[in-house]
């Protein structure tokens, strides 16, 4: 019997184009391989950053926590400890010292209105005592009428000048003493009554 043997046609071109796509692939793989590489180096290095930063923000946390004790309390009026440290007494005596400065604004204001008035009830004063002694025929008073050209003065001898009141009265006079109520029948029943 014959012997057959296989002959593989081998293409130099095809096997040049397969050792450039393995080369290419590996190239592929380097390149990715050292990505990656790359990467978790950043994350590890950005880990142990943001790891530093969480344990001084947990070593700040007590501190904070004392300024904002010692706030609230100078809020409620008690004066910050002398062992606590310099910035929690310094941030618990400023509500303190801005309450002070606030409590001085109002009296220092309350004066400065107190005088002013003084001083403008005053000038009134020395203009009507002037204008009396000087033109004596300028301050008569004239009484004030009421709708009913009737002057309305209550028992301490006060009149009584308002349009409200004036009109209160011009409505209900029961209120004011020795006025009867009006003979006048209520509004519904005017309203209610036949027409003949």
């Amino acid at each position: 019997m014959a012997a057959t043997t296989m002959v593989l046609a081998v293409d130099p071109v095809l096997a040049m184009i397969g050792q450039i796509a393995a080369l290419v692939i590996c190239l592929f793989a380097l390149v990715f391989i050292v990505i990656t590489v790359a990467f978790n180096l950043a994350m590890g290095f950005a880990m142990s950053f943001l790891e530093e930063k969480v344990q001084l923000i947990k070593m700040l946390r007590p501190f904070v926590d004392s300024v904002n004790t010692t706030s609230k309390a100078a809020e409620r009026g008690i004066a910050p400890a002398e062992d606590k440290p310099a910035p929690a007494r310094i941030a618990g005596q400023l509500p303190l010292r801005v309450n002070q400065a606030d409590q001085k604004v109002d009296q220092v204001s309350n004066r400065v209105a107190n005088v002013v008035i003084e001083f403008r009830a005053r000038t009134i004063q020395a203009k009507t005592m002037a204008k009396a002694f000087f033109l004596p025929g300028l301050l008569n008073r004239q009484e004030s009428k009421t709708i009913d050209d009737e002057t309305i003065v209550n028992e301490g001898g006060q009149q009584f000048t308002s349009p409200g009141y004036r009109t209160l009265v011009s409505e209900r006079p029961e209120v004011l003493p020795g006025h009867g109520p009006h003979s006048e029948a209520p509004v519904q029943e005017q309203i209610v009554r036949p027409r003949r």
